[in-house]
């Protein structure tokens, strides 16, 4: 009541003012009541009320004026501002998902929208889920090199390279070349290559293992010896005798200093180096390595172990040989 007496105050010297606009202003809510028939109903109510109070001064009549303006004022303060957004109808209800979206006036393809939701994806999550990606397709690569290694010992080369070729593609591309898994590809394919009796791509395949191997093996590890033991047997098997026997002993010596030379490795690399001895046409060097050989196979595998007795009939071959 406070707020309406110096609204009244200030009002007076402005009376005239006052009582004009508030007849314009009842003739423009007139005009708007008309539009409607609710607001013609409430108005013909309010007009039958006045015509049965009794006159008013124009002083109330300015003091309705000035209320039915504050609460006006008021009612339009208290309503909430609505913010129409673009992922909505104008009904209110929300649109549904498309091929694009609606961003600040701008459409958005989906591909779009996958961008920018992934600035969202915490690190963490995003690096779990590549790492995820990555280990699922390094098993594949596995059960590829596992099926060429069975098709190889099956005797079927041709299918055990194809394989073996999917293993090598699929650790190339998720972990790169200086892995040990990717060079342990390397090596299989060069054994099989061996095997089918393709020794010049078996010799390609292997060096590419021994280079690898060396860096990510290691120049005194286990693997990187068995690649020196198999590029032997390809060069024994190619006739570079010489060669073969420079490798061989490289393999040798990892084989003692890690497993010892009283080792099965350690047996079968003295029996190769024999044969390249044979080959050259050398007995006695083929006799001295077979003869380690078979000493450390007698007594780790038995007198009746296929590998034995292998190495015993090349020595009984040698010993009778005429000349010898």
């Amino acid at each position: 009541m406070a707020k309406k007496k110096n609204v009244k105050k200030s009002k007076k010297p402005k009376k005239e003012e006052s009582s004009h606009s508030s007849s314009s202003s009842s003739s423009s809510s007139s005009r708007s009541d008309s539009s409607s028939d609710s607001g013609s109903s409430s108005s013909g109510s309010s007009r039958s009320k006045s015509s049965n109070s009794p006159s008013r001064t124009p002083q109330e009549e300015e003091e309705e004026v000035i209320e039915e303006v504050i609460e006006e004022e008021s009612n339009a303060q208290n309503t909430p501002s609505i913010t129409t957004y673009s992922t909505y109808t104008p009904n209110g209800e929300p649109l549904p998902l498309s091929s694009s979206q609606n961003y600040g006036g701008k459409q958005l393809t989906d591909s779009e929208m996958h961008k920018r939701s992934l600035r969202f994806v915490s690190p963490g999550a995003a690096k779990r889920s590549t790492n995820d990606a990555m280990e699922a397709d390094l098993q594949i690569a596995q059960q590829y090199q596992e099926l060429g290694k069975a098709l190889k010992l099956k005797g079927d080369y041709a299918g055990a390279v194809m394989e073996l070729m999917k293993s090598l593609k699929i650790r190339k591309r998720v972990i790169g070349n200086e892995h040990p898994d990717t060079a342990s590809s390397y090596y299989e394919l060069g054994v099989c290559h061996c095997q089918a009796q393709n020794y010049e791509q078996s010799l390609t395949e292997l060096k590419r293992a021994l280079t690898l191997g060396r860096i990510v093996w290691g120049r005194t590890h286990e693997d990187t010896a068995c690649t020196y033991f198999q590029l032997g047997i390809v060069l024994n098997a190619m006739g570079d005798y010489d060669r073969g026997i420079r490798e061989l002993r490289k393999a040798l010596q990892i084989f003692e200093a890690n497993l010892g030379k009283d080792h099965e490795a350690t047996a079968r690399t003295l029996h190769h180096i024999g044969d390249a001895f044979a080959g050259k046409n050398d007995t006695t060097g083929a006799l001295i390595h077979y003869g380690k050989a078979f000493t450390i196979q007698a007594a780790k595998l038995g007198r009746h172990n296929p590998q034995t007795l292998e190495t015993f009939r090349k020595i009984e071959h040698h010993m009778r040989k005429p000349g010898d």
